[in-house]
């Protein structure tokens, strides 16, 4: 059975619809798919550097699904030399947990050269022949600055793409050498460059868009839910939103709630299922024209705005969320995930989470990210806090099915 999704994004008061089919996004997660990390351990790095490239591989591989017939890592650190003894081959560790921890656990060797052809071709000679046939192949090199032998590292990158590698090429500094970054991957379009390796978390998305696009997507009839799953929600349809503030939550918070969503939606049980979001992202949250304001009283008021989440407004407008108009069926179950993280006006978000219950709402809360416990306690009194089933994005997804289809029994 094929899920097609049907989304509203609602912005306190606006309301555009349109169709969400499981695209790249699920795919990229989802989809068998070999990755190799090739890492500049140079002693331009500095340990403190190298330290959060490590990081930064460690956040970019956690939404996936690692395992042995998903998504699987290799990766590769080099200066000087290709460090051997510390590669890590795709069966070496086929789940997440030990395979971050193994990453984490990489040593910085402070080489005293920058040998990225060298590099590359180990990885493309002794990590990709390891590789899955018929699946995307993709390797991502990270590196400071300008190898020691540009022709060596172009044509090694060259034969790599040649050999059905997409290459792509991360530079970390201000006078990294973009020819050869861009001859790397083959194309300017797989290039990103940062000033500093602080802000390699903050192009994670984009990497993940990037790679998402080069992961062929091919029809394939879903296999049929499993009984049970059918069971759940068929007698009674459901109505799901699931809300939260972008602004609010911030860009690392938001990448949790997408993968929240996300295995949510290819579980069985959503086979009859439909889906909303309510979020803050509005043009009351963009900027404004000169022309929009005469007084610079009126430009304070509105500047001042920008400030207070949207989160409030947005669980109050559940009441009315689920009309015919919105897409809402009137003997489905309704039902609200509500997404927290830091700090906000606690009682204005359980009065409003009351006035949802009382409206037939059934709420659950979702922690993502320095949530006050006490708050979600009491939270937990209105609806049913997932935070208790772990901090990650999918522990509490899973608990978010299993609680949903439990309460149809």
């Amino acid at each position: 059975m094929l899920l097609r999704v049907a989304v509203a994004l609602i912005c306190v008061g606006a309301i555009t619809a349109f169709d969400l089919r499981l695209g790249n996004l699920l795919v990229c997660y989802q989809h068998p798919l070999d990755i190799a990390f090739v890492l500049d351990a140079s002693s331009s790095i500095w340990a403190q550097n190298f330290t959060k490239a490590i990081a930064f591989v460690n956040s970019f591989i956690s939404p996936y699904e690692i395992g042995p017939n998903k998504v699987r890592v290799a990766v590769e650190t080099y200066a000087d030399r290709v460090y051997k003894e510390d590669v890590i081959q795709f069966n070496d560790f086929l789940t997440s947990e030990t395979l971050q921890e193994e990453i984490s656990g990489l040593k910085w060797h402070h080489g005293s050269r920058t040998e990225t052809g060298l590099g590359i071709a180990f990885m493309r000679d002794n990590i990709m022949p390891k590789a899955r046939s018929g699946l995307p192949k993709i390797c991502i090199v990270i590196t400071d600055g300008k190898s020691q032998d540009s022709a060596k590292t172009s044509a090694e990158a060259k034969t790599a793409r040649d050999n059905g590698i997409e290459m792509f090429a991360i530079g970390v500094s201000e006078s990294v050498n973009k020819t050869e970054l861009q001859s790397i991957a083959g194309d300017p379009d797989r290039v990103i460059i940062v000033n500093t390796y602080s802000e390699l978390e903050a192009i994670k998305d984009k990497l993940s868009g990037k790679t998402c696009k080069e992961i062929p997507t091919t029809t394939t009839t879903t296999p049929a839910p499993t009984p049970a799953a059918e069971e759940c929600g068929m007698d009674k349809p459901t109505d799901i939103y699931y809300v939260f503030d972008p602004a609010y939550l911030g860009i690392e918070r938001v990448n949790w709630v997408t993968q929240f969503i996300t295995h949510t939606l290819k579980a069985d049980e959503f086979a009859h299922m439909r889906v909303g979001v309510i979020s803050g992202s509005c043009p009351s949250d963009a900027g404004f024209n000169l022309l929009k304001y005469s007084t610079l009283d009126a430009v304070k008021e509105r500047i001042q705005s920008y400030d207070k989440p949207q989160l409030i407004k947005l669980i109050g407008s559940l009441t009315s969320a689920y009309s015919s108009e919105q897409g809402g069926r009137g003997d489905s179950r309704k039902v609200a995930v509500i997404f927290i993280g830091g700090k906000i006006d606690q009682m204005a978000v359980i009065k409003n989470a009351q006035a949802a219950k009382k409206a037939g709402v059934d709420v659950y809360f979702a922690d993502a990210g320095n949530a006050d416990p006490g708050f979600l306690d009491a939270l937990n009194e209105i609806g049913f806090s997932l935070a208790r089933a772990g901090a990650g994005s999918r522990r509490q997804a899973l608990a978010f099915v299993e609680e949903l289809c439990r309460k149809f029994y």
